[in-house]
């Protein structure tokens, strides 16, 4: 009579980490799954509703931001910001596809940089100047990102 007491004590612990153990289990490897579908190179963060003469879209890879010039030149410093979610360093090219206005890694007018080397896990802003020689109130400038 003891050993059956026992015995069904110990089922009933086996049973009871069985059942707080296979969520946890199931929720891992639907984790992995899930994070192999979603895998980029970089992530683009908008903070074009901090600009409001300026509008942002994408098709497919390529980028297209609009905007409606108030003087001869102007910079917009922190317009979107580059994630770097990988597990590596990761090397990003800014390629303009048409436009007048230059795109710049960083909020340096004086080191305007198209190629940037960013660590995991690191942000890095992009920001966009319309030089004084573009004399088109309206511009549109088109870009993709490459990976290196």
């Amino acid at each position: 009579m003891n050993y059956t007491k026992i015995l069904l004590n110990f089922l009933a612990v086996v049973l009871l980490i069985g059942l707080i153990a296979t969520p946890f289990y199931f929720a891992r490897n639907f984790a992995k799954v899930a994070g192999v579908k979603s895998s980029s190179p970089y992530l683009l963060v908008s903070q074009i509703e901090k600009f409001p003469n300026i509008t942002f879209s994408q098709s497919s890879d390529a980028y297209r931001i609009s905007l409606t010039k108030q003087g001869p030149s102007q910079a917009f410093l922190g317009v979107l910001i580059i994630n770097n979610p990988t597990d590596s360093t990761q090397t990003y090219t800014l390629k303009i596809i048409s436009g007048q206005a230059k795109l710049f890694f960083g909020e340096d007018l004086k080191n305007q940089l198209t190629k940037i080397s960013i660590p995991s896990g690191a942000a890095v802003p992009i920001s966009l100047y319309s030089v004084e020689e573009s004399t088109a109130s309206s511009q549109t400038v088109e870009f993709i990102i490459h990976t290196n």
